[in-house]
């Protein structure tokens, strides 16, 4: 019976999925997607949205469709596509397992089509009967198919045969050439699983996010691709959205509603820094770099124990004013094994030996605690309010460095994929705001900007090194700002008279 069928056919059945909600551009969609016939007042919305202006009625193998949020791009599109596929006879050897893959930033954004799919087979008299095994990340069908739920890394999507791919909210996907898992790598690492598939299907949806990328370059190039690129405003795609709702995210914010709501592409995010400026700055082959005399140091946290990282730089400003990063280092923990306070500081005190600092700077989080087992340790936490006015500053003074070229990074990989993810973001007031794409992971940058800015207000000089008050240490009470020598520095902690010599060597720096 299902072969016979054509998409919209198989959506509308009502022993299948049942459905004659969708809107007339989703059928437009789902019918060019599949090269069925057009009514003039479909083909006026194929030629809308594509920017095409004739109409080529052949089923594709790629589509890639840009659209505003609540559109029903995910579960009136996609999720449909998918149902429609999963039961496709597409040509498999018998016995081998064919994968329809459900791709987003994280596995939460991927279980949204995941679960509009799942929703969709249960309430289906002939579909629920297909299902052999379910769990919380796959379906499994009788014909051998397996629905799921995967991370979007190239060398998780290598080794299957992909009857169908949806790569969901792809404008959020790491782009850079030095991430994990860049898109064009995860799509290029796909096609070869679905070359000898029958009929496959690489679905690629998203809201616009900014000028670059895989989803900025295939709406640029779309005159010149063999599939089509989509591109509806939510209301098109969806008229039952609420006009009070669209009024209200239009108030709150005009440039993001017209990114969101409109599919269209702005200029309220851009990518925070260019290769041109960031790679002069990079010394290659360096990891890392020890202690020397001839300069200040500073060392900044930027402390987490649970889903995030603790992140350590240490940086230094030499004499002629150039700022060199020698060090930076990352402890990672999560919900079920969160990172032990006093274990993590250890190995912070440790570091701090090395480049003779007994004093950090780092930011509200755990503050009151942190301070206690620093202190203990003899090290001095002070505390950096970093909000939302601080961060684009510390971040404009460091590409300010890197500009300059008065900057030396490590070639730590994954402190140059946290500079390269960043990006500007700005409100309709004009206002600033720099951070990760997709929700990513830039605690190592946030601990070298905010270094380097510390190092940039500083004079030249000797390292700033906190020292208690002469009388005593009770109470853990710390007080001024001066350069102590290390072994002097131990002398104080401990709570040892200073010899005349040492008493000299603290007040000269020598």
């Amino acid at each position: 019976m299902m072969e016979s069928l054509d998409i919209i056919a198989f959506i509308e059945h009502a022993d299948l999925l049942n459905d004659q909600s969708s809107s007339i551009s989703q059928k437009t969609c789902l019918k060019a997607i599949y090269g069925l016939p057009l009514d003039p007042q479909e083909l006026e919305i194929y030629k809308r949205a594509t920017g095409r202006q004739t109409y080529d009625a052949a089923e594709q193998q790629e589509v890639t469709i840009i659209a505003g949020r609540r559109s029903g791009k995910t579960t009136k599109i996609a999720a449909r596509i998918v149902c429609f596929e999963a039961v496709r006879d597409h040509g498999l050897p018998q016995g081998e397992e064919g994968y329809v893959m459900l791709l987003a930033p994280t596995l939460k954004q991927a279980k949204i089509a995941f679960r509009a799919i799942h929703r969709d087979l249960r309430r289906s008299p002939v579909l629920s009967a297909w299902v052999v095994r379910t769990t919380k990340d796959e379906i499994e069908l009788k014909n051998g198919i397996i629905i799921g739920c995967y991370a979007c890394t190239y060398d998780g999507v290598r080794g299957h045969s992909v009857v169908a791919a949806v790569c969901d909210e792809l404008g959020f996907w790491s782009d850079e050439d030095t991430a994990a898992n860049p898109a064009e790598e995860v799509i290029a690492a796909l096609m070869p699983g679905m070359a000898t598939v029958r009929n496959s299907k690489l679905v690629k949806i998203s809201t616009p996010f900014r000028k670059d990328g895989v989803l900025w370059r295939e709406f640029q190039q779309r005159a010149e691709l063999d599939f089509a690129v989509w591109q509806l405003s939510s209301q098109e795609m969806n008229p039952t959205i609420s006009s009070s709702i669209l009024e209200r995210e239009r108030d709150r914010s005009a440039e993001r509603f017209r990114r969101e709501f409109l599919a269209e592409f702005t200029d309220s995010v851009s990518g925070w820094i260019v290769p041109e400026l960031l790679d002069p700055c990079i010394v290659r082959g360096r990891t890392e770099l020890p202690y020397t005399s001839d300069g200040i140091f500073v060392a900044v946290a930027d402390p987490a124990f649970v889903r995030d990282d603790f992140a350590l730089a240490i940086l230094s400003r030499r004499d002629d004013g150039r700022i060199v990063v020698h060090r930076v280092a990352r402890w990672s923990g999560t919900k079920a094994a969160p990172l032990g306070h006093e274990d993590v500081l250890g190995q912070v005190k440790s570091i701090l030996s090395e480049y003779q600092l007994n004093s950090l700077i780092g930011d509200r989080h755990c503050y009151d605690l942190i301070r206690q087992l620093l202190d203990r340790l003899g090290i001095h936490y002070q505390k950096y309010n970093f909000d939302a006015r601080s961060r684009p500053e510390i971040f404009a003074n460091l590409r300010y460095l890197l500009s300059q070229r008065k900057i030396e990074l490590l070639d730590n990989p994954d402190l140059l994929r946290q500079l390269r993810s960043l990006q500007e973001h700005r409100t309709d007031r004009g206002q600033v705001d720099i951070r990760p794409a997709g929700g990513g992971k830039d605690d190592l940058a946030v601990a070298v900007a905010l270094a380097a800015s510390e190092l940039s207000k500083q004079p030249t000089g000797p390292s700033p090194m906190l020292f208690p008050e002469r009388t005593s240490r009770v109470g853990g009470r710390w007080d001024g700002v001066r350069y102590v020598p290390e072994d002097v520095g131990r002398a104080i902690i401990a709570g040892r008279p200073l010899t005349p010599e040492e008493e000299d060597r603290l007040l000269w720096g020598s």
